[in-house]
């Protein structure tokens, strides 16, 4: 089954693509026949039209100019990082979501993915029906990751020493927004950390805002980066 985790304010705030418009995507992969897999995914959906692809990352970076409402693209382009793409969209899109199309090559790519503010995780056999799903929940604000992505992303984890403390310069989280920030980074959306914790969603709204404030991020992927670095949270635990 797979899992979806759920973004702070801004980011559960769907790209608007206007009345009677559809959602503007751009596809950067560098598989000719994966491209063509994914393009043929979100033809399906009428709401959803592929305005450019690109096989390369320097055919890729312009295609930012289209403003397009969200990119799914492979970290392992043949010219370069594709978080250099997310660097670009961040910059000049900012409210454009990122759907990385990976297969978890290495740790450093997944890390440096989370702090660069992907939206969501897919791997490349993820079938076509499910790569229309996930486009559509990344658009609807939520943060999509297959079942076994995030198995790799906490084993990656694992591996990463935690101390008992955080360290003595991380910023300050309160036990409750530890507990959210956790459960938000170990696949939970906010409505079922809510529930879990026995929150309002409009409590869990504030406690991810000062989450978000205290860390300066403004991303999911991001606070979870910064937390993971700084040794605030761990997330596997039973």
């Amino acid at each position: 089954m797979d899992m979806m985790m759920a973004h702070g304010e801004q980011d559960d705030v769907a790209t608007d693509p206007g009345p009677g418009r559809a959602a503007r995507v751009i596809i950067v992969e560098d598989d000719e026949r994966l491209r063509t897999y994914a393009i043929d995914a979100l033809a399906a959906a009428p709401e959803i039209a592929v305005v450019g692809d690109a096989g390369c990352l320097a055919d890729g970076l312009p295609l930012v100019d289209l403003l397009p409402d969200l990119a799914l693209l492979d970290l392992g382009l043949p010219d370069g990082s594709g978080i250099r793409v997310i660097e670009a969209i961040r910059a000049r899109v900012p409210a454009c979501k990122v759907l990385v199309f990976t297969v978890f090559e290495d740790r450093a790519s997944v890390l440096g993915t989370l702090k660069a503010g992907a939206d969501g995780y897919i791997l490349k056999d993820t079938s076509a029906d499910m790569v229309l799903a996930h486009v559509r929940a990344t658009l609807a604000g939520e943060t999509p990751i297959s079942a076994r992505a995030a198995s790799h992303l906490l084993s990656l984890v694992r591996d990463e020493p935690v101390a008992e403390t955080s360290e003595p310069d991380a910023p300050h989280l309160s036990p409750r927004e530890r507990e959210l920030l956790e459960y938000l980074a170990r696949g939970l959306s906010r409505k079922e950390a809510a529930r879990v914790m026995n929150l309002s969603p409009y409590t869990v709204a504030e406690y991810v805002q000062g989450i978000y404030r205290k860390l300066h991020v403004k991303s999911r992927g991001e606070a979870v980066f910064e937390a993971i670095q700084a040794k605030l949270i761990r997330i596997d635990r039973e």
